[in-house]
C-alpha cells in the first residue's frame, strides 16, 4: 500500500520536534535564486514542504524572505550562510517544556 507523507508549512515547528529537519535547496532563476523548501524525516525520506494557503511547494523568493522565516523557527539563531550552491541542512528542535 502507497503512502505518502505530506507536510504543511504550519505543521513544520511539530515535524521539526519530532526529529525531523529542513533544507532549504537553492534554485536559479532567470533573475537570481530561489530557495525551495523540503522536510527531511528522520529515517531520511525527503518530501517538499507545502504552503498551507496555496497548496504549492513553499518557496522563498529572496534571502531576505528565507533569513526571516528562519530565525522565526531558531529563535535562538542570530543568522543563517546562505549558499547558492548547496542545500542548507537545519537541525531538530528539542520539545518545548
Amino acid at each position: 500500500m502507497w503512502n505518502q507523507r505530506v507536510i504543511i508549512s504550519n505543521a513544520v515547528p511539530l515535524f521539526l520536534e519530532k526529529g525531523g529537519c529542513l533544507e532549504y535547496r537553492p534554485v536559479a532563476v532567470e533573475k537570481g535564486w530561489h530557495w525551495e523548501l523540503w522536510g527531511i524525516y528522520p529515517d531520511r525520506d525527503e518530501q517538499p514542504i507545502l504552503s498551507v494557503k496555496t497548496g504549492q511547494q513553499r518557496i522563498f523568493k529572496s534571502a531576505d524572505a528565507l533569513l526571516a522565516y528562519h530565525v522565526r523557527l531558531f529563535e535562538e539563531e542570530t543568522g543563517l550562510y546562505i549558499s547558492t550552491s548547496e542545500p542548507i541542512r537545519t537541525r531538530s528542535l528539542q520539545p518545548k517544556d
